[in-house]
This record gives C-alpha cells, structure tokens and sequence, in this order.
C-alpha cells in the first residue's frame, strides 16, 4: 500500500486525534498531537538535512529506548 493511502489523520466525536498508519492508530489529546507534530517535524528536518537516519542527541529525549 502506498504510503499516502496508509495514512489517515481524524478528530473523534470525543474531540480526540486518531492518527492512523496501516494497521496501527494512535490516539491523541489536541495538546498530545501537537508535540508530537513538532517532534516529528523536527525529526523529518534533520534526517532531510543530514541525508540519513544517524542517531542526533538533541532529538533524543527518550534515552534508553531500543530499536527492533
């Protein structure tokens, strides 16, 4: 499936954001989505900047996350 047919971006009836990517949806309070937003843009920035995917420290708040 292309990836703008997997993406989906809703309000609920409970004023909630579901932000859906094929198989999984994530469910956000408005102020919850827009950090996220931020943080996702931040990223899509310095990965289009660095021309890869390298580890950068300042995006990395999370510290001891693992990668599958």
């Amino acid at each position: 499936m292309p990836p703008s047919q997997q993406l989906k971006l809703n309000v609920c009836d409970c004023s909630r954001i579901h932000l859906t990517y094929g198989s999984v949806t994530l469910h956000f309070e408005k102020e919850e989505f827009l950090a996220y937003a931020m943080q996702m843009g931040r990223m899509a920035a310095h990965i289009s900047n660095s021309g890869g995917f390298r580890r950068a420290p300042s995006l990395t708040d999370a510290g001891n996350t693992n990668c599958h």
